[in-house]
């Protein structure tokens, strides 16, 4: 019997990192939808547009942790489980990574220079052209794990994507690197989108790790869930409480 209760500990504490996630991140779009109004009554429409940003990036982050706990609730780690977990992760990416460049954008008037990827449209889109290049490895592809039984085409495609996928995103952060050289607080700012290199690493080892499996590893899993739930907090709910708290008058790591 004990064992049983040990048992059931354990696979709750396998959703903590999720539930913290949602839970920041709900938090954060609430914050960021308040402060919209308080901007929206002040006059201050380029805050309003930032903040109203926010709320969507946190509350479509919030959406998609919340069915990722259905999916760990309901389900062991597995292949299944896990293509599950992954079409929500980069759903999510799809739409919040175009959201977050506009955002970037939006907070700076530094951006007359020639971007490398010509305007800040082409370079949301191409943001989201990124996750699905990662996408198409993770769900179509299996993350490369079944590698003596794909295709030659498939084999040149899988590592092909991850490599264009990284193409864009060194791209993206030289041209947010170079709008923002002349910000207030520019070290902040630049840690919100110098960290996004760390989604495509953890991709990457997980792909490694997995090499050569039929089983998904329930280790590597739940380290995922750990990594990306802590990276998306920072980068869209702590963000978020960044270019809010100004709304209400106080100053959230130097904002």
């Amino acid at each position: 019997m004990s064992y049983v209760r040990l048992e059931g500990i354990e696979e709750k504490s396998t959703l903590y990192p999720l539930r913290i996630a949602f839970s920041f991140l709900a938090s954060a779009g609430g914050l960021s939808f308040v402060a919209a109004l308080i901007y929206v009554k002040q006059g201050t429409e380029k805050q309003a547009y930032v903040a109203t940003l926010s709320v969507l990036i946190n509350f479509v982050a919030a959406y998609h942790y919340r069915e990722m706990i259905r999916v760990r609730t309901e389900e062991k780690v597995s292949n299944d489980s896990e293509w599950k977990m992954g079409a929500l992760r980069h759903s999510d990416w799809a739409v919040t990574m175009p959201l977050l460049i506009l955002k970037l954008y939006a907070l700076t008037d530094n951006h007359d220079h020639d971007l490398l990827l010509g305007t800040v449209d082409l370079s949301a889109l191409l943001a989201c052209v990124m996750v699905l290049l990662g996408a198409y490895v993770r769900l179509g592809l299996d993350e490369l794990a079944g590698w003596d039984d794909m295709t030659d085409l498939e084999r040149l495609l899988g590592p092909a994507c991850y490599l264009l996928s990284w193409a864009i995103l060194v791209l993206l952060l030289i041209d947010l690197c170079q709008a923002h050289s002349g910000f207030d607080n520019a070290a902040m700012v630049y840690a919100f989108f110098l960290v996004w290199p760390c989604y495509g690493v953890a991709a990457c080892l997980a792909a490694w790790a997995r090499s050569g499996k039929k089983h998904y590893p329930k280790t590597i899993g739940l380290t995922k869930d750990v990594v990306y739930s802590g990276l998306d907090v920072f980068s869209k709910a702590v963000f978020a409480w960044y270019t809010s708290s100004a709304a209400f008058g106080v100053s959230v790591l130097g904002s």
